[in-house]
């Protein structure tokens, strides 16, 4: 008998998540037992269990779906969980640890928001030099950056994930993220950068495909750290007009035409930043699943079409994008361009509308793994120009990007055709879950649409599990509709998309949650969202009696 499976909120080992009261999961395998008896639940500060906060005893009314610590918790904790099981027929089993660590919680906010004393269309990378007076023994950042970011200590990345701080409207509430920054730290000089690139909430972005700022019109950042030393004391490093500003190589990008990248461009000055006014009452501890590389592939072949294009063939739509290794000489220009289709053998993307989903890489002769960073693609064909030497498929990888969601649903039966279909409908799922369950995501679009998201989110809870990924989603449909007197609108963020009220789209603030109750059996979503599935009902009612009342002149 094996006990799998531990989640918090549904989530493996959460860092820096806003959790409100936890609630622990799991799943008992390899077991005789037909049905639980009683659990337990243990909680301390320590992964030795010496240090115990919480001890639910054994009881018989525990269930692996959705266990409610009620423990207090203070911010910025890391604390350790494992849960005993009994079943029927006398087996009992202990599982492995896991754990979840808070974030700031109420804590005030040392930081304060900056920006570049340059241009706002010119991407920067902001830097803090510090002395660390000795080894470290933990460090944890707490950041910010609008509209996104990559944060990097003595040039190494921190973190798996990508295009934090992810996708949400933006005016009301936006999310910070959590590092365990330990091993990137050394005693002595450290280098602390940020690059902040468009993203949605100051680039092109929107239905119409022209709109910028619809969010913001500068760059930000609001940084935190907290370093704790093995002598016991700490430090905190906060994001300041101490810092300094530079141009980024990354010259031009938005999520829709993509990223011009110049290695050979070196930042001959050092500016200073301001402090900038944004505030703090917006900012809330993440709820958004890490956007990570889920897959690698590499294409199934080169294609020299018809019109004398070369193009790699993917096998397979799906988004994220091609990274490669190239030692160019200096001032060589590669480009690739991201399609989904050949048309009569040639590379066609005029189904992208006015998306240029491309990637432009300058080199600097200096053999370097080039991809984007603030932008993503949906294709399965890449046109590559400007590639010194032959080239090899072996030389690119296509990076498979959406949100960290785990597989839990298989179908497979003796028909090909049917196996083609489910598995359709699944990279359907990866291509569309990247922290927005959006209808498309390649061209100029990607937004998410509210009655695509319900009809789809039964099949998604089968698939994977889904839910904290729409646990998020439906916070956000709920504070648009806080502006809209419980309307639902018919993309979620609503970025500058008016339209909303409708049959289909505006049920989704009621059908998603309770698809996801119903396929994970955790009520809380159901209590987070009761206003919001409430306010549509209410919308409604108040719409069809005004207008009964204009259709029999009352």
């Amino acid at each position: 008998m094996k006990i799998i499976r531990l989640k918090t909120n549904r989530v493996v080992n959460p860092l820096g998540f806003d959790l409100g009261k936890p609630r622990f999961s799991y799943t008992v395998t390899d077991t005789n037992g037909k049905k639980q008896v009683a659990a337990r639940y243990v909680v301390a500060l320590d992964d030795e269990f010496q240090d115990v906060v919480f001890d639910s005893e054994t009881r018989k009314d525990i269930n692996s779906l959705a266990f409610e610590l009620q423990l207090e918790l203070i911010p910025r904790c890391r604390y350790f969980w494992r849960v005993e099981v009994w079943t029927d027929n006398g087996e009992h089993a202990t599982s492995e640890t896991a754990w979840f660590e808070t974030a700031k919680l109420n804590e005030a906010w040392k930081g304060t928001w900056i920006t570049p004393k340059f241009d706002k269309t010119i991407h920067p990378v902001l830097k803090k030099s510090l002395l660390l007076k000795g080894p470290v023994a933990s460090a944890r950042v707490y950041v910010c950056g609008l509209g996104l970011y990559e944060l990097y200590i003595n040039g190494l990345k921190a973190g798996n994930e990508f295009l934090t701080p992810n996708f949400n409207n933006y005016h009301k509430w936006l999310q910070y993220q959590t590092y365990d920054v330990t091993e990137l730290l050394q005693t002595g000089q450290n280098e602390i950068s940020v690059r902040l690139g468009n993203g949605l909430y100051k680039g092109r972005f929107g239905f119409d495909g022209h709109s910028s700022e619809i969010y913001g019109n500068t760059f930000a950042l609001l940084y935190e750290m907290v370093v704790t030393y093995k002598d016991g004391s700490t430090e905190i490093i906060v994001s300041n007009d101490s810092w300094t500003a530079e141009q980024s190589q990354i010259i031009s990008g938005n999520l829709y035409d993509g990223e011009i990248y110049d290695a050979t461009f070196q930042a001959s000055e050092s500016y200073p930043v301001r402090e900038v006014e944004l505030g703090y009452d917006r900012l809330k501890a993440r709820l958004s699943l890490p956007v990570v590389i889920k897959e690698k592939r590499k294409p199934l072949e080169v294609i020299h079409t018809p019109a004398g294009e070369t193009v790699l063939d993917m096998g397979q739509n799906m988004v994220g994008w091609i990274e490669y290794r190239t030692n160019a000489p200096k001032g060589s220009i590669i480009r690739l361009q991201y399609g989904e289709v050949l048309q009569e053998g040639n590379f066609y993307r005029d189904n992208l509308r006015t998306a240029m989903a491309e990637h432009q890489f300058t080199a600097d002769g200096r053999e370097t793994l080039v991809r984007p960073y603030f932008t993503y693609y949906g294709f399965r064909y890449v046109k590559v120009e400007g590639w010194i030497g032959q080239l090899n498929s072996e030389d690119f990888t296509g990076c498979v990007l959406y949100s960290d969601l785990d597989d839990t649903g298989h179908f497979e039966t003796d028909n090909p055709l049917i196996n083609r279909l489910f598995q359709n409908a699944k990279w359907g799922q990866k291509g569309n879950f990247l922290d927005v369950p959006t209808d498309c995501p390649q061209r100029d679009e990607r937004m998410g649409w509210t009655g695509d998201a319900q009809v789809f989110s039964g099949t998604a809870c089968f698939n994977m599990d889904s839910y904290a990924f729409f646990n998020k989603y439906c916070f956000d449909l709920g504070s648009e509709q806080e502006e809209r007197q419980g309307e639902v609108p018919v993309v979620v963020p609503a970025v500058n998309v008016r339209e909303g009220g409708s049959s289909a789209w505006g049920d989704a603030s009621v059908i998603i949650p309770w698809n996801v109750y119903l396929h994970y059996g955790d009520v809380a979503i159901l209590h987070q969202q009761f206003e919001s599935m409430k306010g549509w009902a209410d919308y409604i009612i108040k719409k069809d009696t005004t207008q009964a009342d204009v259709d029999y002149g009352r």
